[in-house]
């Protein structure tokens, strides 16, 4: 038996289909193929510079775009203010990371932790909290466009706190519901 491979491409719903057709008996066995999620998320971007810039503003500013703001809803991940508005499920009024919305959250992505405690949080990181939350950059940068830069993420990082005693226990705690 010999087979040979056919294809086409549905753009809109972004599925490729494959036939593998048997050149003896002509049967067509359709197989069809999705595209690493990724890439999808990379597409569905919007065009670069099609969200207003805000260049560096303050903690204070960023608390502004919560998930109540109609208008704009933006976070902050290691300084880098993405504009998350597009996600209305996600960090809209009633989405799955509302609190994350208007702050923030690279100590919270990092811990794996959605208490509102860990959020606007610029305390010295330990290496796995560090490398955890840098995991989520390349998701948000292929999700959402960046707009700006959070200015508490230009200070000497090596003079910010410890988190306390209490703070690490918590950390540490195991919730059972």
């Amino acid at each position: 038996l010999h087979y040979y491979f056919s294809s086409t491409t549905n753009l809109n719903s972004h599925i490729i289909s494959y036939h593998i057709n048997n050149k003896k008996d002509n049967d067509r066995i359709p197989i069809t193929m999705f595209p690493n999620p990724s890439d999808l998320a990379k597409e569905a971007k919007k065009g670069e510079g099609s969200v207003e810039q805000l260049g560096t503003i303050s903690v204070e500013e960023l608390n502004k775009y919560h998930c109540n703001n109609e208008e704009r809803r933006l976070l902050s991940l290691f300084g880098t203010i993405f504009d998350v508005t597009s996600s209305e499920k996600g960090y809209g009024k009633d989405g799955a990371y509302k609190e994350y919305a208007g702050h923030d959250i690279t100590l919270a992505i990092g811990l794996m932790k959605t208490d509102e405690q860990w959020l606007d949080k610029f305390v010295k990181m330990e290496p796995k909290w560090i490398e955890d939350a840098k995991g989520w950059v390349e998701y948000m940068d292929a999700k959402y466009e960046r707009c700006g830069k959070l200015d508490k993420w230009d200070e000497d990082q090596e003079t910010w706190p410890e988190l306390t005693p209490e703070e690490k226990e918590a950390i540490n705690k195991c919730v059972i519901m």
